[in-house]
Formats: structure tokens, C-alpha cells, sequence
């Protein structure tokens, strides 16, 4: 027990560096409630022009098959707006243009595609695009596929490949629409709440990591110093007990951040959708996450470093991670190799139980309790992983030691 009350005793000398990020963790959440109006609002108010003017998108185009049906499919899409036929750009200068809003969608024909159409197979295309969930995103795909099963239908009839494609073009020419679902202002806003949670829940791993690694990491650091670990080891209590009593110390901090998100998440949004059907996996992510930012944290702290090396490892880690995991950046625009890799780091998983409960994020997860109970084990094992190679690091330094 004294051990614990001198542990926060150290943390008490780290004060400066617990209002810092505080105070960082607590602007971001500003922004966000601030920002988060006017970008619903924004994305609200795009969808009306879209609707409204919807021939004028530019389209990348790569054709694999060269075959009728793939021109004529370049034919319709050219009554969209422009066609740019595209060869050779990587999957991530792909990701670039659709992010940056250079092209509004990326469709591929497989190769042997009207071969496979004639033969009675069932292929498609391959399309991306930045908006992947949208009504304007799935009226886009319908029409491409009613041209798909028109052609189809007529080769069926026993039309050849040329006038199969005319007579579908025909019937899809004056069906070129796009329809979005637009709502109200005054209901839009409702969902602003919801969408700033989103975003500052998001960002709890980070602050989070940062909060636990730069001041009860720091303080972990201190008390292995020399002169304090002899005070220690000349103490009746077990070298192996004071792992123990430091994973602890995180757990109390860690417990404080819960409830402090806990709570604001229901005062803020509690009418929202997420935190009325899903109120209680908010809580066990942040519960899992924080216990894995905990074993983190004890684990780096038990290495030879100095705070500043801790301050720097945990910020790189922190920001590669959030990059990679689709933190600060749609997850659906990384790159596949990306993406796979993604899956081996713990922000990933926190992400995806946010991802699968959040409507409209763009990351296609089923939501059910086995998707959102699968992701929270991994972050479990991510902590147990953590926790016991700290307490092997900690044995052979004191193996070393003796």
C-alpha cells in the first residue's frame, strides 16, 4: 500500500506534463464539437449540388478486357461526365485522386469480361471511390450493373455483342440520374453530436497514450532510477510485487480517463443513435483500450530510457499507429498492403469496434455483438501480451543485477 500512495507521489512531480496533454486532449474535443455542425452541414449541402448536377463527374477508367461491352459501359459512363483511361497508376496514387477529390470514382473491367458475361458467369466490375457509403455512390453502382444486366438480357434474346451493347445503352441513357437522400438542417445538426463523439473517441487512443507514457510512464521511469529502486529493494516487498503495484498506478489513471469519457459521451451525445444502441460497447472500448495503452506503457517504461526517448517513442508509435489504423486519416483510403497491416496493431482494433458502431463510416462492418466482442478480445490480448513481457523485462534486469 505505501508503495501505490508513493507511486502517485511521483506522479504529483509530473503535473506540468498532465495539464499539458490534458489541455491538448481537451482543445481537440473543442474543435470537434465546434467543427462538427458545419461539416454535416457541409457534406448536406454538397449532396444537393451533386443531385443537381450530376453529369459533370470525372471518371478513371481502366479497361482490361477492350471487348464491346467495355466500351460501350466507357460509352455510359461518358454520359456522367468526363472519362480519363487510365493503365498505371499504383492503388495508392488511386486512393490519392479519390481523396483529393481529382476524380469521383475509379472503375475496372476485368480482363475476359464479356466472355465471362456471354458464358453466363457472374463477374463485375471493380469500382472505388472516396464516398464508398452514399446514395450517390450506390445509384452510380445500380446503373452501371442495369447496363450490365441489360446487355445480358439481350444476349440472351440472341442479339450479337454490338447490338446487344446499343439497345442497352439506349434504355440506360435516359435513366442517368443520381438521387441523394438529403434531410433536414435542423435534423442534420442532431447528428453533429454524434459525429464529434465519433471523432474525439477516435482520438482517445492517442491522448490517451500520450497521458499514460509522458507522465505515469515518466514517473515509472523515475522510480527505477538507482537510487530510488535501492530504496525499493531494501524494502520487505517483493521485486516482482512492484510490476504489480506500477500496472496498478496506470489502472487508477486509466479508470480516471474511462469515466471522464464515460461520462461526457453520454451528457454530450446520450440521444444520439451510436450511444442509444450502443452505448455499452463504447464503454468496454474504452475500458480494453485503456487497458492496453496501460500494458504499453509499463512495458516501454521498463527499458533502459530516458524521458525523452519515452516522450519520442510514444509519440511515434501513437502518431504511425493513427495513420495506419485510420485514426486521422478514412481507413478505406489506404492502400490494401496497408490495410492488411493495419490489422497486427491494437489502434485497429479499437477503430473497428468505433467503425462497426458509427453509421456512415465507410468501413462496410457488419454490426453485430460477435464483430464488436471479437475486436474487444484482441485488445484484451494486446494487454496481457504487453503486461507479461514487462514482467520479463523486469526479471532479467534484475537477473542482470544480482
Amino acid at each position: 500500500m505505501q508503495l501505490y500512495k508513493n507511486f502517485f507521489k511521483l506522479i504529483n512531480a509530473n503535473r506540468f506534463s498532465i495539464s499539458l496533454y490534458t489541455g491538448i486532449m481537451i482543445v481537440f474535443a473543442l474543435c470537434m464539437i465546434w467543427s462538427a455542425p458545419f461539416q454535416i452541414d457541409k457534406n448536406s449541402t454538397n449532396a444537393t449540388e451533386r443531385s443537381a448536377d450530376y453529369k459533370n463527374l470525372g471518371v478513371l477508367y481502366r479497361d482490361n478486357d477492350n471487348s464491346e461491352l467495355s466500351n460501350g459501359l466507357r460509352d455510359l459512363l461518358k454520359s456522367y461526365g468526363s472519362v480519363e483511361d487510365d493503365t498505371k497508376s499504383s492503388e495508392e496514387s488511386i486512393n490519392d485522386i479519390l481523396y483529393f477529390n481529382v476524380a469521383d470514382y475509379f472503375i475496372e473491367v476485368p480482363e475476359g469480361f464479356q466472355e465471362k458475361i456471354d458464358a453466363g458467369e457472374e463477374v463485375s466490375v471493380d469500382y472505388n471511390s472516396h464516398s464508398q457509403v452514399s446514395g450517390k455512390t450506390f445509384s452510380f453502382v445500380s446503373d452501371v450493373d442495369a447496363f450490365i444486366n441489360l446487355y445480358r438480357s439481350y444476349r440472351a434474346m440472341g442479339l450479337d455483342a454490338k447490338a446487344s451493347v446499343e439497345k442497352s445503352l439506349e434504355m440506360s441513357s435516359s435513366e442517368v440520374k443520381f438521387e441523394a437522400v438529403i434531410k433536414d438542417k435542423a435534423t442534420t445538426r442532431t447528428n453533429a453530436n454524434e459525429y464529434a463523439l465519433y471523432m474525439i473517441l477516435l482520438y482517445f487512443t492517442y491522448s490517451s497514450l500520450c497521458i499514460l507514457c509522458c507522465t505515469v510512464g515518466a514517473t515509472i521511469i523515475s522510480a527505477n532510477k538507482k537510487n530510488i529502486a535501492n530504496r525499493i529493494g531494501a524494502s520487505p516487498v517483493k521485486p516482482g510485487h512492484y510490476t504489480w503495484v506500477q500496472m496498478a498506478g496506470l489502472m487508477t489513471f486509466a479508470t480516471v480517463l474511462v469515466l471522464f469519457f464515460t461520462i461526457f459521451s453520454f451528457l454530450y451525445a446520450g440521444s444520439s443513435d451510436m450511444m442509444k444502441n450502443y452505448g455499452w460497447a463504447v464503454v468496454l472500448n474504452l475500458i480494453t483500450t485503456a487497458f492496453y495503452l496501460c500494458g504499453f506503457t509499463l512495458m516501454i517504461s521498463n527499458f533502459n530510457l530516458n524521458v525523452s526517448s519515452l516522450n519520442l517513442i510514444s509519440n511515434t508509435f501513437g502518431l504511425s499507429m493513427c495513420f495506419l489504423c485510420g485514426i486521422f486519416v478514412p481507413f478505406y483510403v489506404l492502400s490494401s498492403s496497408v490495410q492488411n497491416f493495419a490489422h497486427i496493431l491494437p489502434f485497429f482494433w479499437t477503430g473497428k469496434v468505433l467503425n462497426t458502431i458509427y453509421a456512415g463510416s465507410g468501413m462496410n462492418y457488419t454490426c453485430n455483438a460477435e464483430t464488436i466482442f471479437s475486436a474487444l478480445g484482441v485488445q484484451v490480448l494486446y494487454g496481457l501480451a504487453f503486461v507479461m513481457i514487462a514482467i520479463v523485462i523486469k526479471k532479467i534486469k534484475q537477473g542482470k543485477a544480482a
